[in-house]
């Protein structure tokens, strides 16, 4: 009986964890659409000014070879821009389970080139700092998901304290013992009460039912996938997660 029972309970976790996984999915995608949204909302409406300009310069005889290849040169650059960006939210969706090795800050700035424009609107400033790229081994698919969770919980409590000065500084280093990457912000910190507890699942400071706290439970399991952990304090103005994976 015993025996039974501990095995409902080991079946019933795994279903939880996979409840967790996809709802931690869904929440991404809605995130991931966003931000190609406001990627793609600049080079289209460049592509649309361009398309007037033409038609009322040629209207005026104002277009010639020249004209053409300025025109042809520029709005390759603004497709070109919502190629990369297209290319991008497909491999972060793309499942992948085989582990390879991937440079941590090549893979931020894969991350910051989708959310960029999102983070723009919101006034946040992120700073990258990497003194020399640091390879590690494992799936890089989900380190993109564990940044995203972190910048996006930084982007929500800025936005809901209200708070002006938005800057979200991410290091990335080496020690004698980890591979470390720390997101910094300035959006105040986390109450007291919660912070022993975010990364339990459902934990959320957010208001009114607006989070599900999934997105940091699942960052905990994706730093242990990678044999590191993750952590996190209030520092200075704001919050301090640290990633550290054994080298």
């Amino acid at each position: 009986v015993l025996e039974r029972r501990m095995q409902e309970e080991v079946n019933l976790s795994k279903a939880n964890h996979k409840r967790f996984e996809q709802q931690a999915k869904m929440a991404a995608m809605g995130e991931m659409m966003d931000a190609v949204a406001h990627q793609w909302k600049q080079p289209l409406n460049a592509l649309s000014m361009m398309s007037d300009m033409l038609v009322e310069d040629f209207s005026n005889s104002l277009v010639d070879q020249e004209y053409i290849d300025s025109l042809s040169c520029d709005t390759q650059v603004q497709i070109e821009h919502m190629i990369t960006t297209l290319q991008e939210f497909r491999d972060f969706f793309r499942p992948k389970e085989t582990k390879e090795s991937f440079g941590l800050k090549r893979c931020v700035q894969s991350v910051m080139l989708l959310v960029n424009d999102e983070f723009m609107k919101n006034y946040i400033t992120i700073d990258i700092n990497c003194e020399k790229e640091i390879l590690i081994h494992g799936i890089e698919n989900e380190f993109k998901h564990l940044v995203l969770n972190i910048i996006n919980n930084a982007k929500d409590a800025f936005n809901e304290k209200s708070i002006q000065k938005r800057t979200i500084t991410i290091n990335i280093y080496k020690n004698d013992i980890y591979n470390c990457v720390d997101f910094e912000d300035s959006a105040g910190g986390i109450p007291l009460n919660v912070i022993n507890h975010v990364f339990k699942p459902e934990v959320t400071t957010k208001v009114d039912g607006k989070g599900t706290g999934i997105g940091l439970y699942m960052s905990t399991q994706i730093a242990e996938k990678l044999g590191g952990k993750l952590s996190v304090k209030n520092v200075n103005n704001g919050a301090c997660f640290l990633l550290q994976i054994p080298l």
